[in-house]
Parts: structure tokens; sequence; C-alpha cells
């Protein structure tokens, strides 16, 4: 899941500093950019602070990172500073164990950026209900002769179901990842395989209630894998789908962020695990 907070700072950039206008900000000024997710069950570590920088400085327009910010994070009226961690610059984390993030809640990031404050709330939203997958193995033949590859489009047909309920049309999306500690690729060929590198798939966000996986899409490897199915809040739905956007058609990028630029928001999960065995 958390792969995707790192185009957010780059796609400022690339708004900011193009010929449409954006309402409220200047290029020729520095802006901060949050990038801020918090999980429900989980410690809070996943909080990004970048600015933009002028277009007019001569630089190569990168995001910068802000690295001695004094963030912190309102619950139920209390206050949580966070802090930054050493090896990791523009990243902060909460340490402790008396802050928890939970479903329902109502979560406040404050921090102050040259004599403003910068703020913005975000909710947990509820669970993944319902969440099934059948089948819970598939067995998947090795790729090594033109033979294994006409079996193997016999598998392809066959599919692992992962569904949930949806009713409210909320928003998901699902994270594939292989977990074992050796992974051994379908595709002996596949250089993830090689490198002992865990596959993994990021799916869109989705109001749909379902997904289909297909080997060699979904999955590239043999042995256990899991499937995080996440609800997500709307402001992620409505920065993700900025992002996909026809480069010919530059609009501002969703923003929840008071005086400043990105996102905070929650998220809850749920997890199911399959198989994929070798025939």
């Amino acid at each position: 899941m958390k792969t995707f907070n790192k185009i957010i700072a780059v796609l400022y950039i690339i708004i900011i500093s193009s010929c449409e206008d954006v309402p409220d900000f200047d290029s020729e000024k520095s802006e901060p950019v949050v990038e801020a997710f918090i999980y429900e069950g989980e410690s809070v570590d996943d909080i990004y602070l970048k600015k933009t920088v002028p277009f007019n400085s001569g630089s190569d327009n990168e995001p910068e990172l802000i690295s001695q910010a004094i963030i912190t994070i309102t619950s139920h009226g209390q206050n949580f500073v966070l802090s930054p961690f050493t090896d990791q610059p523009g990243r902060y984390f909460y340490d402790g164990n008396d802050l928890s993030v939970n479903i329902g809640d109502n979560y406040q990031l404050t921090f102050e950026y040259e004599d403003r404050i910068i703020s913005s709330t975000t909710t947990i939203p509820s669970e993944p209900e319902g969440v099934e997958i059948s089948p819970e193995s598939i067995e998947i033949p090795e790729i090594n002769s033109l033979l294994d590859l006409r079996d193997f489009r016999e598998s392809f047909q066959q599919t692992i179901d992962v569904i949930w309920n949806n009713t409210e049309n909320s928003y998901y999306y699902l994270v594939i990842e292989n977990i074992e500690d050796n992974p051994q690729s379908i595709d002996p060929t596949d250089v993830l395989g090689g490198l002992g590198i865990n596959f993994e798939f990021t799916t869109s966000p989705t109001q749909q209630n379902i997904l289909e996986l297909r080997p060699l899409i979904h999955y590239t490897q043999y042995g256990m894998h899991k499937v995080t199915i996440y609800h997500v809040n709307e402001e992620y739905a409505l920065l993700y789908e900025t992002s996909s956007q026809d480069s010919r058609d530059l609009n501002e990028p969703y923003s929840n962020i008071n005086n400043g630029l990105g996102i905070f928001s929650g998220f809850a999960s749920q997890e199911v695990y399959f198989e994929v065995i070798k025939q």
C-alpha cells in the first residue's frame, strides 16, 4: 500500500511548475507537501514532509525534505508529538505506545511552516467486511518449454477470487505480496525470482467488491501469498485519480492539507492468504 505516496510530491511539482494556473499557490514560493498515512492497529510511522522548490530557483525542481518540523497528531483532545527518523530525513514517527489508531476515531495533524500553521484531519474507516478468498491454493506448472506454456495457458483461465462486502460503494485497494523467504518464480527467466525479491502487486482504488487474481499478473511466484484489502477514504481515491490523469490535461491535484499541499488519510484493512503450488 505504501508505494503510492512516493509520487505525491513529484505530482505537485509538475502541476505547480506547469503553465496552468493553480489557485492559492505561487510557483515562485516554496510550499510544504504532506504525505501522511495512518493505519488502524498500527504504529504511526508513515509521515513524510517535503517542500516544493520555486520554479525559478535554478535547481532541478525536485522536492526538498523538511527534516526538523515539530509535528503533532491530536486525538481525543490529547497531543502526540512525532520524532524524526535519524536515518530517513523528512520522515517522522511516534516514539511511544500510547497513541492508538482506532476505527471511527478522528485525527488531526498539525505543524508550523514559515509562520503558517499547516493542518489536516482524517477519520479511520471501518474494516473491510465479508472478506473471503477462493480457492485458497492453486497448482501452476513451471514454464520450461512450449509444452509447459500450453499447460500454463489452461492454468491462466483459473482465477483466485477475493471478495468483500461493498454495499455503500466505498473505495478499496488491494496489495498482493509473496511472503516466502526464498521465492521461486513461475517463469524461470523472471529477474525478481533470480534475485530472491518478493513479488508485490498493488491495485488502484476501486469501488468494486471482487478481484480475480491471475498468474503472471497478480502473482508471479510459488509459495504463500498475503492479500491485504484496504478500506480507504475518498480523499485518497481523489488524489489517486489526479495522479492518473492525462499529462495533456493537468489539473490541480487534490489536497486536504490546510495552508499546504498533499494528503493526510487513514486506512483499515483485513488479510487473507493463498498458496501457489508447483504442479
